[in-house]
């Protein structure tokens, strides 16, 4: 600590140019520090670096998915038909109980009944149109001979 005492004491021997031209050097690495601070942790720049992250990882997952479902139905030796059969097994299986949930849901919520209720409400409004078209027509052929 003596040392920094004496060295503070010391005096600068630059010229008045050089100090300018030194602090003009430590201005201009400032500035570039502090605007790249400022770009690095910048939201923006967070968010761009997280999505690139999300989206990377991602990437590699299901990259890693990908071949090793891949290495399930084929091998050195070709495609392996067993798996495959399952693979449809299953694959029937699951739209089987897709179509069945559908159903049980659609009666469990009257979701049938209604569009029964609602086809039967459109076939009697059809049925009632022709019929008060086929009375106005009638109407219309009486008064017709009526008037003659």
């Amino acid at each position: 600590m003596a040392d920094s005492g004496q060295q503070s004491k010391a005096k600068d021997t630059r010229s008045v140019d050089e100090i300018r031209r030194d602090i003009s050097i430590t201005r201009t690495r400032t500035s570039a520090t502090l605007e790249g601070l400022a770009e690095s942790y910048h939201p923006a720049a967070i968010k761009n670096r997280v999505v690139e992250g999300a989206k990377t990882t991602a990437q590699e997952k299901f990259e890693e998915f990908r071949d090793k479902a891949y290495a399930q139905v084929k091998d050195e030796a070709g495609w392996r038909i067993d798996r495959l059969k399952q693979i449809g097994i299953v694959g029937a299986a699951g739209f089987t109980g897709l179509l069945v949930l559908r159903a049980v849901v659609g009666r469990l919520t009257g979701a049938t009944a209604r569009k029964k209720f609602r086809k039967a409400e459109i076939d009697a409004a059809k049925t009632a149109k022709k019929t008060a078209k086929k009375q106005a027509k009638a109407a219309k052929k009486q008064a017709k001979h009526a008037s003659k």
